[in-house]
């Protein structure tokens, strides 16, 4: 078998594609530097954003409750602890208007 023997190119071409790959590996470091900082940025103004709307809707919350009458606030607690005392009855009523709905819906089809 012969060897082979590669011939190495030209010193200059050689330091000339160094340099061009440590260019190259630079500009990519400021790129990843430039996409990372857009990502924080991303990430802060969408915490802030996420914080304003939830004040936004604690304030409508109680906004809401100040403005209710007292007469359906105390309707709405007995409807509400009437549900939960008659469970099964609501569910089961649940059950036989989604039943009677879904046939009616296929007859009309």
């Amino acid at each position: 078998m012969t060897q082979r023997t590669h011939q190495s190119k030209s010193p200059a071409v050689s330091k000339g594609l160094r340099k061009h790959a440590e260019e190259t590996k630079q500009g990519l470091g400021r790129t990843v530097d430039a996409l990372a900082a857009a990502t924080t940025d991303v990430k802060a103004k969408a915490a802030h954003t996420t914080d304003q709307a939830k004040e936004l809707a604690g304030q409508a919350g109680d906004k809401l409750q100040e403005q209710t009458p007292e007469l359906l606030k105390q309707k709405a607690g007995r409807g509400a602890e009437a549900a939960r005392n008659n469970r099964v009855l609501l569910l089961a009523a649940t059950a036989g208007v989604t039943a009677l709905w879904l046939v009616f819906r296929r007859k009309e089809k």
